[in-house]
């Protein structure tokens, strides 16, 4: 088994290197489907030779025999099982065999959104001239890059303070990324000057009025009465609740992430590994020694919580789950 970088992939695809087995896995799905769509991209292969299942309905034996009948109308089959973390035990079993001895005329992509982990059965499986790719998270620098480079290929120049600022609001996600890119394409279409940082907080949803940095800066202070009177203010200004919730969320990923490099003695590369500069990092150290590793655990669990009620049609006021969320973090014993 080899372990590839999605760009390494891509470079073996662009001289016309195919591996009997991908096996996709990571939490960035986002970059999984683009990564398919360039393989069609490059190849173009025929309805005939390229077929998508789904694990859930998946009949491994006759995948399996799919992949070992000859392609018809070019050299190559290619085959994709979508969602295989939720295949069942024996089609696991099945599929595991399968990539021990596959068809050296057909490529095969098996997709999971679970992060990878050593004991993975299908990783250990993987004979020896097949590809295991890790989509990972990216980090904030990989982020900005990603969305400036969906920017500049929709025709729309964006100045690093927008990226920076759009990074921060909505996460590293490449979905939500990709999406936005599409949304900023639009909203800036036909104007001349470079995309900057207030259109991106006004398109995140802030007024001109609102410092979207405010609410985080008070989860850093552990300031109860100002991320109060904060949190009332920009809600009363109709602040999406979603991006708030974010907001909160990513705080309190970088400051539980700070805690464990300086823990670790990361030493000067801590900054790089956060994903922010170092005048950053610095303020996120301080920062993190009003919180526990416990108190961030409990903050996140609880962030998460709020996002599925949030998404859900529970009838909950947003507004009242958005302050109850902000007053257990901030009070935490």
């Amino acid at each position: 088994m080899q372990t590839l970088t999605p760009q390494a992939m891509e470079e073996e695809w662009r001289k016309n290197k195919l591996r009997p087995v991908y096996y996709f896995c990571g939490e960035e799905h986002a970059l999984q489907e683009a990564a398919l769509a360039r393989l069609k991209a490059l190849f173009k292969p025929n309805a005939f030779d390229f077929s998508v299942h789904y694990a859930e309905t998946a009949d491994m034996r006759e995948i399996a025999g799919e992949a070992q009948t000859a392609p018809m109308l070019s050299e190559r089959r290619f085959l994709v099982i979508k969602r295989c973390d939720k295949l069942k035990k024996d089609n696991a079993r099945e599929l595991a065999a399968y990539l021990e001895n596959p068809a050296p005329f057909t490529s095969l992509f098996i997709i999971s959104s679970k992060k990878y982990e050593a004991s993975d059965q299908f990783a250990k499986a993987l004979a020896q001239d097949c590809a295991l790719v890790i989509f990972e998270c990216l980090n904030d620098f990989e982020a900005r890059k990603f969305l400036g480079q969906k920017l500049e290929t929709a025709g729309c120049a964006a100045s690093d303070e927008a990226l920076e600022t759009l990074t921060e609001l909505l996460g590293t996600d490449a979905g939500t990324l990709a999406v936005e890119a599409e949304k900023i394409a639009l909203y800036h279409h036909g104007v001349k000057k470079p995309f900057g940082a207030s259109d991106a907080v006004e398109l995140a949803g802030f007024s001109k009025n609102q410092n979207p940095f405010d609410l985080p800066n008070a989860v850093c202070k552990r300031d109860a009465q100002a991320g109060a009177v904060i949190l009332d203010k920009l809600l009363a200004e109709d602040a999406e609740p979603l991006v708030l919730l974010y907001n909160v969320s990513r705080t309190l990923e970088r400051l539980l992430k700070v805690k464990r490099l300086e823990a670790s003695g990361a030493g000067s590369s801590a900054s790089y590994q956060t994903g922010v500069s170092p005048g950053q990092y610095r303020h996120l150290s301080a920062a993190a020694g009003a919180y526990s590793e416990d108190k961030l655990l409990r903050g996140l669990k609880r962030c998460m919580e709020t996002e599925a009620l949030l998404k859900s049609s529970s009838g909950r006021n947003p507004a009242l789950l958005i302050r109850q969320l902000v007053y257990e973090i901030l009070r935490f014993k």
